[in-house]
């Protein structure tokens, strides 16, 4: 467990976070010096992106006036802040503010790279591909309306708790049509898991509020 203040906000580090960095990042499959420091790479990149996406939540919490906190967990992570004491406008400020962020940093080290000569081999050439395209890739999946995520977060802020039921109908869908193109497209079994969780999730609730 790794514990340090950024900003004033404590913030906290999981094993578990290096664990799902390092198998996302290729882990499995690295069998050569060169290899395995890129998922070294990864998973630095991954640690900058993710930080900076919790971050965007925690100061705009604390832009209202609450403390806030940082745990970076298993795929990601989370900013806590005492519940029920937002409004709905505030809580869709501070859930969007953390794609925002993490965006924001993709395109504006995609600017950089555009104009300054990176040595395509270097590991800093790595580490700013891997950067971009996290920020980004994360940033976009953040914002689908699937609950909890924060696209989810934000439809619920914006339908309001009578029509929760809503976000979670929404929320089950958009996860099946987004794992069954992942797996179509992508011969990938990460996201779509993933997204089956969230679907069932969402399902469960949905069935929860309507009956």
């Amino acid at each position: 467990m790794i514990s340090f203040n950024l900003f004033g906000i404590p913030v906290r580090i999981e094993p578990w976070f290096w664990i799902t960095m390092a198998l996302i990042g290729g882990g499995l499959s690295a069998n050569d010096s060169l290899s395995i420091l890129l998922v070294f790479v990864f998973m630095l990149a991954g640690f900058i992106s993710i930080l900076a996406h919790e971050l965007g939540h925690a100061l705009t919490v604390r832009k209202f006036g609450l403390p806030t906190a940082i745990t970076l967990r298993a795929f990601g992570g989370y900013a806590s802040y005492p519940a029920g004491v937002l409004s709905r406008r505030q809580s869709f400020f501070v859930t969007a503010a953390g794609p925002a962020v993490q965006c924001t940093l993709g395109i504006v080290l995609l600017a950089i790279r555009h104009y300054v000569a990176i040595p395509p081999e270097s590991l800093l050439h790595a580490l700013c591909f891997d950067l971009i395209s996290i920020s980004i890739i994360w940033a976009i999946l953040n914002c689908l309306p699937i609950y909890p995520m924060d696209g989810g977060q934000m439809l619920a802020a914006i339908l309001g708790p009578k029509r929760a039921h809503y976000v979670h109908l929404i929320g089950a869908l958009c996860a099946v049509i987004i794992g069954l193109a992942a797996f179509s497209l992508l011969q990938t079994w990460l996201l779509p898991l993933f997204m089956g969780l969230f679907a069932w999730q969402n399902w469960q609730a949905f069935q929860q509020r309507t009956s």
